[in-house]
């Protein structure tokens, strides 16, 4: 009784995420299969578990058992499960598996999207306390740096000493700075973990003149990732709460494509309130001050053969495909497309949190096989990408698979092709 009784208690998950949205991806897919060749995933496998068809199957089936007539009294003829520990172990090792590259929906003649179903999969997850323990840390860990900040800012201040001397060696500016909460500056820059995201930028930001401020806070957003859209809030407060104290007009969200998700297209939502300031991604940025003559790059500067890797959350979930591409070739005399490309590129399989999770590792490498394929054809040495977590899995693939190329971000690239004044 006790376990029937949680069953449906878990179930009602699905009841309070239940809208219209969730109610046509249920009823509309007819398993037609043709998102088993669009994922990177079950093509390296031939595991079904992992058909986007499938993982979405888990919740019609819970929800079959629980919220259709015939389900209740007969759910062997609908298919319908209870949210049992077996489905439940499935259901965790499908979904926190997904990167989240939505290139299945690009695929199906429904434009189902997965990932969104995956939202609430996490959410049963969640409730049945079955969460990813990593991305729980990871998450936690934000969230308590941000309860904590003076206990943290000697020590970012200090790390920053070192890289601001930097800039000003690579400027030939002496005066050339990193500002750190600077109220009233027009720019808060938020970067992730490490310095090697701050150099670039405040090189790219010196030269362009920015009135800018370097934020006390990392990017990147675990919550995000664990599908727990309380905690996801309450790590992207503490950025939102910084460029409010300061009185930014806007905030640029290092390359880091899901944390420009989370704060462009899904913190509004989840506070139920206007930001006072614009949200704007790096590459985006870096176009603009090309475009506006802010800053030159120098033209054909990088001889070596170049392509350029669509992250999923740069590419399909944001819509930057043609300002990244024409930076690379700006700089890069000999750029090779990969193919397919944009919408339809291959996800290099280390996206939605699943390169922080070491017990994927060598799921994680299996499934970039495509992205291994791609870059070997083009005869490329050296491959761009503007998301972090492509290029720490590009780094694994480049080791594994003894590719011999070298992986570099659209802002060092930029930074380091940089025409300086006469």
């Amino acid at each position: 009784m006790a376990e029937k009784t949680q069953n449906r208690e878990l179930a009602n998950v699905i009841n309070i995420r239940l809208n219209r949205q969730l109610l046509y991806y249920i009823d509309i897919c007819t398993r037609c299969g043709l998102c088993k060749d669009a994922c990177h995933q079950y093509v390296a496998t031939g595991d079904v578990t992992y058909l986007p068809a499938y993982r979405a199957e888990l919740i019609r089936r819970v929800y079959k058992k629980y919220f259709t007539r015939t389900g209740r009294f007969i759910p062997s003829l609908v298919e319908g499960r209870e949210p049992d520990d077996r489905l439940l172990d499935e259901l965790y090792r499908t979904t926190y598996a997904c990167t989240g590259c939505r290139r299945c929906m690009y695929y199906c003649p429904f434009s189902i999207d997965t990932t969104w179903l995956l939202g609430v999969a996490k959410a049963l997850l969640l409730a049945a306390g079955r969460g990813s323990p990593i991305l729980t840390e990871l998450a936690g860990a934000a969230v308590m740096k941000g309860e904590n900040i003076d206990l943290f800012k000697d020590v970012i201040l200090e790390s920053l000493k070192d890289t601001e001397k930097e800039v000003q060696e690579i400027t030939g500016d002496a005066s050339a700075q990193i500002p750190v909460e600077k109220t009233g500056a027009r720019t808060m820059y938020v970067a992730l973990a490490g310095t090697h995201t701050i150099l670039p930028v405040a090189v790219i930001f010196h030269h362009a003149r920015l009135d800018w401020t370097l934020s006390l806070f990392e990017a990147a957003n675990y919550g995000y990732f664990l599908g727990d859209n309380k905690l996801a809030k309450t790590i992207a407060d503490r950025i939102v709460d910084e460029a409010k104290r300061l009185q930014v007009k806007q905030i640029i969200l290092s390359e880091c494509g899901h944390a420009y998700r989370v704060m462009k297209f899904l913190y509004e939502a989840w506070a139920g309130e206007k930001l006072p300031f614009e949200i704007k991604g790096i590459v985006e940025v870096m176009h603009e001050l090309v475009e506006s003559g802010k800053i030159r790059l120098k033209k054909g500067s990088v001889t070596e053969a170049v392509t350029y890797h669509d992250p999923c959350q740069v590419g399909r979930n944001a819509g930057f495909y043609e300002e990244p591409r024409d930076l690379v070739k700006t700089v890069c005399r000999d750029y090779r497309e990969m193919t397919p490309n944009r919408e339809k590129n291959w996800c290099c399989g280390g996206g939605g949190g699943v390169v922080a999770e070491p017990a994927m590792d060598e799921f994680r490498l299996k499934t970039g096989m495509k992205k291994v394929e791609q870059i070997r054809v083009t005869g490329a040495r050296m491959v761009v990408s503007p998301c972090e977590n492509c290029r720490l899995q590009l780094d694994g693939l480049n080791e594994r698979y003894n590719m011999d190329i070298k992986i570099t971000s659209l802002m060092d690239l930029v930074a380091d092709n940089l025409e300086t004044e006469k």
